[in-house]
């Protein structure tokens, strides 16, 4: 018996610039960019002032953050187990 030939030979791996970026796992340098991006910003020391610029304008539109929270909580699967809720929004405060 002979054995049946590939059709197609393979490619030699691609490295450097010509390499295309690595999907179906993730793109690995738009994650690595991500990570760095979040790390210089968390230790930039404008968290704070980000945290309090994100907060509703006012009680309608707090409301409308509420209704949209809900709406996208009726969606999910359940809170992450490792995860520790604080107050009676239910807003998530610290992992485990």
């Amino acid at each position: 018996m002979s054995k049946a030939k590939n059709p197609r030979p393979r490619k030699p791996a691609q490295s450097g610039a010509d390499a295309p970026d690595i999907q179906g796992e993730g793109n690995y340098d738009a994650t690595r960019r991500y990570d760095k991006d979040v790390s210089d910003f968390a230790k930039s020391g404008k968290v704070d002032e980000a945290a309090r610029a994100a907060q509703p304008r006012g009680a309608k539109e707090a409301e409308e953050l509420r209704r949209a929270e809900q709406v996208g909580r009726s969606h999910s699967k359940g809170e992450d187990e490792g995860m520790d809720v604080d107050d009676d929004e239910g807003d998530t405060l610290t992992r485990r």
